[in-house]
């Protein structure tokens, strides 16, 4: 009876095996544009989502998850510097990262993958894609790059970006790319850095050109208007202001919604004064707003 019963537990175990009993990773797709892929995942183990405890639902600007993004860059061997983001991606990644986060859950971390085109020898067109993941974690957004303009492939064939699946684990081995941190980011392993996203410095103007220096065009970022616009408000609040979690996620908010033209000008800035005052609730926001 021993033997019989043995070989059941050992055929148990191989289907348990074959049968993934270990976590399942859940997708969702939440954003797609050409060119640009955005999704929602966690890990499910005995029926329920695996605990990671990720300060979300969080609503951040569209606006300054692009600033965030362009922000991103690695250094070669001569110390030249590229975006990890090439600028055509940085808006449209954006949305859908901004979506991302609202959704998301506190066991959710968001994968998204841009997917450039490169020609060789004027006649042959190479598609790469760059993939990471983002979670928040405390007052920092965690990015990790799990590929940097690599080729597409699928189970180690290459790929269209239709098949291609954005990997669920970090590769083990060293990255070919550096990450540089930048303003207001500290290094997070060898394939990633963690943003203060709330810092200051990513309400400001960003000016984006095309990679390699090809300024065929130059786009500027804004979340705040120029300091021009500005320079003539008597009752502009110093940027020295100390500002709660409450006063930034409305700012947020309010700037979100002028970007996307819900918001007049002269609303937006009675509005972002009252803010800055700490009158919430006369500006909308708060359980005592009408």
């Amino acid at each position: 009876m021993t033997r019989p019963l043995l070989r059941l537990g050992l055929a148990g175990l191989a289907v348990c095996a074959l049968s993934a009993c270990g976590p399942k990773l859940v997708r969702e797709r939440v954003f797609e544009q050409p060119g640009v892929r955005v999704e929602l995942r966690h890990q499910v183990a005995d029926g329920k989502p695996v605990a990671r405890g990720y300060a979300q639902p969080t609503t951040i600007a569209d606006v300054r998850i692009a600033h965030i993004l362009a922000s991103l860059s690695t250094e070669d061997d001569k110390g030249e510097r590229r975006p990890m983001i090439r600028s055509e991606f940085v808006y449209p990644l954006a949305d859908g990262i901004a979506l991302a986060l609202a959704k998301a859950g506190p066991d959710d971390e968001v994968a998204a993958a841009s997917f450039p085109k490169e020609r060789s020898l004027g006649i042959f067109t190479n598609e790469l894609v760059t993939a990471f993941r983002l979670a928040l974690v405390g007052d920092e957004m965690q990015i990790e790059f799990y590929a940097f303009e690599g080729t597409v492939e699928r189970e180690g064939s290459k790929a269209s970006p239709r098949e291609y699946e954005i990997p669920s684990e970090l590769p083990s081995f060293a990255p070919s790319f550096k990450l540089v941190p930048g303003e207001a980011q500290t290094r997070l392993g060898p394939r990633g850095v963690a943003v203060a996203w709330r810092d200051a410095y990513y309400r400001r103007p960003v000016s984006l050109s095309f990679r390699q220096g090809q300024a065929r065009r130059r786009t500027v970022l804004m979340e705040m208007p120029s300091e021009e616009e500005e320079a003539g408000a008597a009752d502009a609040a110093p940027e020295a202001v100390k500002l709660s979690d409450e006063q930034l996620r409305a700012l947020d908010q309010l700037d979100a919604a002028r970007q996307s033209g819900l918001l007049k000008e002269s609303d937006y800035q009675r509005r972002k004064r009252l803010v800055l005052e700490n009158r919430l609730g006369e500006a909308g926001f708060g359980s005592d707003s009408k």
